[in-house]
Order: C-alpha cells, then structure tokens, then sequence
C-alpha cells in the first residue's frame, strides 16, 4: 500500500529565516507558531522591526510577507507583549548554502524502498513524517549562494587603478598643452602691450619713444624720484588753476590703474612722439580723460622736481669740460644763448593775438631763451614768453644775467644788443656789425666765421629740445598751462642725453 504524505499548506509556505532552524526545533508543528516581521509606520513597530532583523544575522536581509519567525525563538516558546523579541539562536546559526529540495517522486522512492526499515516496526507514524518535512522546511529557500566579494572588488580596484593612470597622464597631457597656450597668449599680448617692460630690452625702441639712450637711464630718473612718485595728487578739472601745489607734501592719492614706472614711460612717450592722448588711451587701455589727468599730474611734478635741481655750473666747472676749440679763442666763455620759437594756436582775444604774433615766424608763437656752457650742456632755460617779445627784453627778464660774474663772457647772435644791460666787467662775444661800412675786414670776417662756428652748438641743442615733438606742432590753447612745463621739462631731459660737442672736439 502505497504512504501518502501529508503537508500542510501553511507549513509548506512559510519561510524560516532563523539559519540551522531545525537543529533547535523539537516540537511538533501542531505545537509551533508561526509569527510575522512587525510592521507598521510608529516610530516603536519600525524599530522592533529593525531589532528582528539584525537577530536574524543574515546578511542585506529584507523580510518579505511570507517570512516567519517561529514560536521556538521566543522566551517561553510564544510571543508575547513582555517578550516580543526572537533572542533564541540556534547554537549551530552558522549560515550555510541549502541544498534544493527533493522532488515528490524523489521522497516517495525514498519511502516506499523494500530495503528499507518498515515504517510499521521502527514505530514512525504520520505525524513524525510531518514533523521531519515540517523541520526540513525551516531551513530557507531564499538563501542565495555567497559571492566573493573579495575577488570582484579586487578586479574593480584594479580596473580604477588602470582608470586613475590613465586620467593622470591626461590631466599632465592637458596641464602641458595648457602652460604651452597660456604661454603664447601672454607673449601674443607682451608683443601687443606698451609697456615699458616690452621696450626695456630694446635700446632702439626706446630711444624713439622716450628720447633716452637706454633702460639704464631710464631707470635712473625714475628711481631719484624715490617715493614722491608713489603720493602724487592726481589732477582733477574741479581743482583751481594752482593745481597740484602740494605734490610733495606726502598725500597719498588715488589707487593707480598704471604703475609709476608705466605712467612715467607714457608721459615721456607724449613728449616724445607727440602722441595725441586718445591714441594713448587706446594703446595702455584706459579711459583718454585718464591720460589727460595722468600727463597733466606728471607735468607738475617734473617741473617742479627738475626746476629744484640748479643747472648752472660753476666756473670752475666750465673751464674743465671747456672744450680747445673755445680755450683757443674764447677761453672766457660762460654761456652761449639764443631764443626760439613754438607755434602756438591763435588766442580767441584780440590783445592776446597781438602779443603772440611773431613778424618773423608769421604765426602767433611763445619764445623761450636757451643757455649751454662751451661743452654744449644746456645750462639756462628760461620761461616762455609771447612771441612778441624781443630777445633783449628776453635775456633781461629771465634770470640770466645775475648768475653771470665778473670776467665771465657771453657769446650770442647779432639779434642780441645787450651790451647795455650787461653786469659789470662782463663782456660781449658778438659777431660785428656792418654799420656804415660797405663790407667786412679780414679780421672781422674771421671773427665772424669764428663765432658762428662755435656759437652753432646752442642752435643744435634747440634742435635737440624741439626733437619732442610735442613742441614740433601747433600747441592748443586747452594745453596752454601745461606748455611752460613742457618746454622745461623736454630742455632738461636733453641734458640725459649723450654730449652734443665730442670730446675729440
């Protein structure tokens, strides 16, 4: 007769999830409960939940709705209010992998074998065959087999590791060809710049914007301004005409869009090329009223600086860089002196025109009178005054002829009848007259020829100061302040520059 095994339905359903279940389970199923995971949203349920779980000691663990817990894991073999929490752990709960179930026609072949022991004799009935489907059914279906973890993530750790050499050889392929484009930028806009630290390098082109032979000279009158340079007032059109009297005074002024350095080199490349101050603006990148403010702040402090160092030398100095030339003939020679002209624009008022108007030049112009010693250093530069003014009235007014002392000589052109005005015991150096005279004697032919060649150093060293072209153009009535300082300041800067007589002279 053929044994019919019986199985109840929520026995066969139900998932244990306690490991080795069956190792602790001694009781018949009639005798087991079975007890769902808490569930619910209160704070207490959520953590009772929590609570099961880590019990279970099973590893990402998720109870579903067909997991159970099973009476046999309870203090006193139920749940209870008091005692709602699965302590009891089966001592063998090492986790292992369960083997598949038995197919039906696999047990019932197990059964129904003649060799083995009769059912009948061994005294098992039905409800021990329960009892021990029942046990085997507590140990899980769900368990999956263990992955190595180990392996997979030393293969990941190797993949990132080939990944990070990779992105680091990128990022110094990236780093490089960055430094390479940075660099041609900045020397793209180094080449476009102008600055005086793209022309320091190069004496030709900074001889042409700024008159000076070298960066080395350069560098040496910036640096005897000291910090003066660093407290300038910078002008502003709502101050009064005395602008900028206190320059000096140690105020500092406004934060710089230029360096000192950089506003100097500008300054001097206006004096120089006569550079309108939009086209400046547009060269060094700010605003042309800003360039306005910065010539017109750098003119003050110039003349002011340039005026409070005395060029005039002494005697002594004068006979010792006299060159032969002068000792053979006119060894008493303290200053050669001339004027000049600079065209101005036509004042608006009628009594200005008149004043200005130069019948010689044809225009409306200011004069200034030059002095150089015999070894063809300027020495004297005076003020301008209105073209109208005569060259006697001129050295008369401006200040020479008080530093001139006794025995000294002073060599001019014919248009200089000054004897008269002369100090004492201070003598002419004139070529002579014709007077009533139809020609010249041989003596003052030669003095003639002898003075004009030596008195045409003072017309090479106001060649020399018009070179600013600045001064080259017609000057506008809206830069008339700022044309006294501009004539002194390009007169002293001629100073800088290499000798106009040789030294083989």
């Amino acid at each position: 007769m053929a044994l019919r095994l019986r199985r109840k339905r929520h026995v066969a359903d139900t998932l244990v999830v306690f490991p080795g279940a069956t190792t602790i389970t001694k009781k018949k199923p009639t005798d087991l409960h079975f007890y769902r995971f808490p569930n619910g949203h209160t704070k207490e349920k959520q953590q009772l939940r929590k609570r099961w779980i880590f019990l279970v000691s099973r590893k990402n663990f998720e109870p579903g709705p067909n997991h159970r817990v099973c009476s046999a894991h309870f203090p006193g073999g139920a749940k209870t209010y008091d005692n709602n929490v699965p302590t009891i752990v089966p001592k063998n709960s090492k986790s292992k992998v369960s083997k598949p179930r038995p197919t039906q026609r696999a047990r019932n072949r197990e059964f129904l074998n003649p060799n083995d022991t009769d059912f009948s004799q061994s005294g098992c009935d039905n409800n021990d065959l329960e009892t021990t489907e029942n046990s085997f059914n507590y140990e899980s279906d769900n368990i999956e087999p263990e992955v190595n973890i180990h392996a997979d993530c030393t293969k990941k750790i190797e993949e990132l590791t080939l990944r990070i050499v990779e992105l680091e050889r990128e990022l110094v392929s990236l780093k490089e060809s960055y430094e390479i484009q940075v660099k041609n930028l900045e020397n793209q806009v180094f080449k476009k710049s102008f600055t005086i630290e793209r022309f320091k390098d190069d004496a030709n082109m900074l001889k042409f914007y700024t008159g000076l032979e070298d960066y080395t000279i350069f560098k040496s009158i910036f640096d005897s301004f000291g910090s003066a340079v660093e407290n300038l007032i910078y002008y502003d059109s709502n101050t009064n005409s005395e602008r900028l009297t206190s320059h000096l005074q140690g105020k500092r002024g406004r934060k710089r869009t230029l360096t000192a350095e950089q506003e100097f080199f500008m300054v001097l490349t206006r004096l120089r090329c006569g550079l309108l101050e939009d086209d400046l603006a547009c060269r060094v990148g700010i605003s042309a009223s800003h360039v306005s403010r910065i010539c017109i702040t750098w003119h003050d402090f110039l003349h002011t600086r340039f005026r409070s160092h005395p060029i005039w030398p002494t005697r002594s100095i004068v006979n010792e860089t006299m060159p032969q030339s002068f000792k053979d003939s006119y060894p008493q020679t303290r200053v050669i002196i001339d004027c000049t002209e600079l065209f101005i624009e036509m004042p608006s008022s009628l009594r200005s025109q008149s004043k200005t108007y130069s019948n010689y030049k044809h225009h409306n112009t200011a004069k200034g009178l030059v002095g150089i010693a015999p070894s063809g250093m300027i020495t004297f530069v005076s003020d301008l005054y209105s073209g109208r003014t005569s060259d006697k009235e001129a050295t008369r007014d401006c200040g020479i002829l008080p530093l001139l002392e006794e025995g000294d000589s002073i060599m001019v052109d014919k248009g200089f009848d000054i004897e008269d005005i002369l100090p004492k015991n201070v003598s002419l150096n004139i070529p002579p007259f014709l007077r009533e005279k139809d020609h010249f004697s041989l003596e003052e032919e030669t003095e003639t020829r002898r003075i004009a060649a030596l008195r045409i150093h003072v017309e090479r060293a106001i060649r020399r100061i018009k070179c600013f072209r600045i001064l080259k153009m017609e000057f506008p009535l809206s830069m008339a302040a700022d044309l006294n300082k501009i004539w002194v300041i390009c007169a002293y800067l001629c100073n800088l520059m290499p000798p106009i007589i040789a030294e083989s002279e």
